[in-house]
């Protein structure tokens, strides 16, 4: 458990460069494009060793941070919030944060640690002990205290992940209050909407900071449109800077740079890679096997007030027994979205408003079979594809009855879900009926977990990276964040893509 004063770091937010029309050529030793977890703690590690650093960001250079969904589609997600994923029989929403924390701004801060399995698997692939699970602990125990790692108080964690816990501990599941990173929460329950308190450790507040101090030098509002290369080398990047609010073109920055180090998420790396051209350079695996870690949600409705958007921000989860690579935990989102996702119209929507005070839920997340792919419209935009596994359909259904299950136990009175024609029920053996009938295009399906896009491997034809994180086929060209994972990772991410960050801007620092 967490104390204050054992680890955890909040510094001012660093100073940054917004929106400027001046056009600008800056010289570096390395240039990040990112300000999530991997170039935050990259930029931290190469500045604190001497590099002179530039990181650039697309989003706003300060946390615009407002109680709203539109607000927060517009200043702190990639693409506004409209990502989508396309596939022959269903469409899946992608969500991925920007600016300067990226995901760390608007996620729900749990920290997992990967199984030991998947570390293990990682270094069996790579041929590299130092990624499997005894190697990768010490990074993993630096981050958790450094970020102030705890569980919410009961106090703190709501009503909505109380009934859960009641429900996790009343049928003898494996399961409790989740680990999170936020060790000075109120309970707010606005996570997706940034903190207000500050009470999450998102970068902004601690390795972006403490790379300000190092001399890094962060500039924001700008987007990435090219990667230059030249004689076989990666040698910078280009960009065009955006005012954050009207969007009017200002001046074009570009960054001239010994190493260039992508840190742009699952999808926005494999993105600009492809939209930059430098994909062809790399081969055939630039944006292949994309995971996602699907979902849905389960909610119930109880007798009394819930309010599930109060309280810490999915901070409930349990394991459904044999049922691995199922996660189900807490959902929390405010009552216009959980009626949006929902489809209600009309005199559902009066219903939906008048019950929403008193609904449970639980998002049931899977760790994927199927496999997607990231390319890159003509304006930019992600192209991405994905191919649903009818074993991850299977494995959804069987969690979002144990979930069904839970919430029932834990004082729930009626159970639904957003699965077309499956109706509300009253004990979980009829629910689980009604969804085993349902095919995939009746569920609505939600993702935030994109990764594995550019992977980490030994043969350039299945893999993008050489297991430093180094380009197989491009010197001075390094990737950084979610993309280079060589599997799925079961779990939700950040706390391994903090861990993974450091070990390899680490080893780059020491190679100079």
């Amino acid at each position: 458990m967490w104390r204050p004063g054992d680890g955890f770091l909040r510094l001012p937010p660093p100073p940054a460069e917004g929106f400027s029309e001046q056009d600008r050529l800056i010289q570096a030793d390395v240039v990040i494009v990112g300000g999530g977890p991997g170039g935050s703690v990259a930029a931290r590690e190469l500045a604190q060793a001497g590099a002179k650093v530039v990181l650039l960001e697309e989003g706003p250079p300060e946390s615009r941070f407002r109680p709203s969904q539109g607000h927060t589609m517009r200043h702190h997600m990639q693409e506004g919030g409209a990502m989508v994923a396309m596939g022959r029989r269903a469409f899946m929403p992608i969500a991925a944060g920007r600016g300067l924390g990226g995901g760390t701004l608007i996620n729900s801060a749990i920290a997992w640690r990967a199984p030991d399995y998947i570390l293990a698997k990682w270094a069996e692939l790579l041929e590299d002990d130092g990624f499997g699970p005894e190697a990768m602990r010490p990074f993993y125990d630096e981050v958790w205290e450094y970020l102030g790692v705890c569980q919410p108080t009961d106090e703190v964690a709501g009503a909505n992940n109380r009934l859960i816990v009641r429900g996790v501990r009343a049928l003898g599941y494996e399961g409790g209050y989740l680990d999170r990173y936020t060790p000075t929460c109120v309970g707010c329950g606005i996570c997706y909407f940034g903190c207000p308190s500050n009470g999450k450790s998102a970068t902004f507040l601690n390795y972006l900071g403490e790379a300000a101090i190092a001399g890094a030098r962060i500039i924001a509002d700008t987007k990435i449109t090219e990667i230059r290369v030249q004689d076989g080398r990666a040698i910078g990047v280009r960009g065009q800077q955006f005012h954050p609010d009207t969007r009017a073109p200002g001046g074009t920055v570009e960054v001239r740079a010994d190493r260039v180090i992508l840190s742009a998420g699952g999808i926005g790396t494999p993105r600009l890679l492809h939209h930059s051209g430098v994909a062809d350079l790399l081969g055939p695996a630039v944006g292949a096997g994309l995971h996602v870690h699907p979902g849905n949600m389960v909610l119930g409705i109880c007798r009394e007030p819930i309010r599930l958007w109060q309280g810490a921000t999915q901070g409930a989860w349990f394991h459904p027994p044999d049922l691995p690579g199922c996660l189900p935990h807490s959902y929390s989102a405010p009552p216009e979205v959980c009626l949006m996702v929902q489809g209600a119209m009309g005199q559902d929507v009066k219903r939906g408003l008048e019950e929403m005070e008193r609904a449970c839920g639980l998002v049931v997340m899977v760790s994927d079979k199927g496999e997607g792919r990231v390319g890159a419209f003509g304006d930019g935009r992600a192209d991405i594809s994905y191919a649903f596994d009818p074993e991850d359909l299977e494995k959804t259904k069987q969690g979002m009855y144990h979930a069904a299950k839970v919430l029932l136990a834990g004082g729930a009175e009626e159970i639904m879900a957003p699965v077309y024609g499956t109706g509300r029920h009253r004990d979980a053996e009829s629910f689980r009926a009604a969804i085993s009938a349902r095919a995939l295009p009746d569920f609505t399906l939600y993702a935030a977990h994109p990764m594995s896009t550019c992977r980490m491997g030994l043969d350039p034809q299945t893999s993008v990276l050489r297991p430093d994180g180094a380009a197989h086929r491009l010197d001075g060209l390094t990737i950084i964040d979610a993309s280079v994972f060589p599997t799925a990772l079961g779990v939700n991410p950040s706390i391994t893509l903090f861990a993974l960050a450091t070990r390899l801007s680490r080893a780059l620092a020491r190679a100079g």
